[in-house]
């Protein structure tokens, strides 16, 4: 069901300034602390997360990841992609471990991430985003199963302002939900989007990384070339839900014309799925 309103827990983490010099120095030395169970030297879980100019985003996302139940060791990793404003400063303030990639691109950041990532498992997540306190206890259980090479969840955008989401937003979700479910069928790694999604480290070095020669779609293609080695699993539980910033939206000038692209793009899927049967 899509959600019309925000649960509670993550208009609690909105409620957060979102300015680092507004947070009281308790604040700070809390989540630091917290953050600090993500420092494991040998993990079983990678989280990557790549920044670029995300000061003012990188808090809440931080809080909500420091929130999040363990029951394996983790590390938490920051690939800079050459921002220019106040994250290097958050991120060596909150003691997240960090790694400096100068050549931009997201695939290029994301490569970094899985070259320097130790844990058995690797979890992209981004820095405008909120999770859930079980997310990746979810994540994780689903990549217990040998035969899972690639899991991924839902998501939902925040709200510019207030608690409460406008209906075309829950609409727009609805829509691209069965756009998603469409594309199960055959070209499921379509549905996978990089701030939700997870792998092995070991299968990621064997398909041969993300693909830097792409300047988008490098989660996309990943999930493409893992579905060699095992078959991709959504999770559909709330644990599972990513929340994330709709600036993605905004990237094609408004609600109505980010739905249209993408509608456009998907319609090919309807012609060839209803080929394939006999309507007649």
């Amino acid at each position: 069901m899509i959600p019309l309103k925000v649960p509670k827990w993550v208009a609690g983490i909105l409620e957060i300034p979102r300015d680092y010099t507004s947070l009281s120095a308790n604040f700070l030395k809390e989540l630091r602390k917290d953050l600090s169970k993500f420092s494991s030297d040998s993990p079983e879980v990678s989280i990557v997360m790549p920044v670029y100019n995300e000061e003012m985003n990188l808090i809440q996302t931080l809080y909500s990841i420091s929130k999040m139940e363990l029951n394996c060791s983790v590390e938490l990793i920051a690939v800079n992609n050459n921002s220019t404003d106040g994250t290097q400063f958050i991120l060596e303030k909150l003691g997240v471990k960090n790694y400096f990639q100068p050549v931009q691109g997201i695939s290029h950041t994301r490569q970094m991430g899985l070259m320097k990532a130790k844990g058995k498992y690797h979890l992209c997540v981004d820095a405008d985003s909120i999770y859930h306190k079980d997310w990746l206890k979810e994540y994780v259980k689903t990549l217990n199963d040998k035969n899972v090479s690639v899991v991924y969840g839902k998501y939902s955008f925040l709200p510019l302002f207030g608690s409460r989401r406008r209906e075309f937003l829950a609409l727009y979700e609805f829509l691209t939900g069965v756009f998603f479910k469409i594309r199960r069928r055959e070209r499921e790694y379509l549905n996978v989007l990089g701030f939700n999604f997870g792998f092995r480290t070991d299968d990621g070095h064997k398909v041969g990384g993300f693909n830097t020669t792409r300047p988008k779609w490098s989660d996309g293609w990943m999930a493409m070339n893992l579905q060699s080695l095992g078959k991709m699993k959504q999770i559909h539980s709330e644990a599972g839900r990513v929340w994330t910033n709709a600036r993605r939206l905004n990237e094609d000038g408004s609600l109505y014309k980010a739905f249209k692209k993408r509608a456009k793009q998907n319609l090919n899927f309807f012609t060839e799925y209803f080929n394939k049967f006999n309507f007649g």
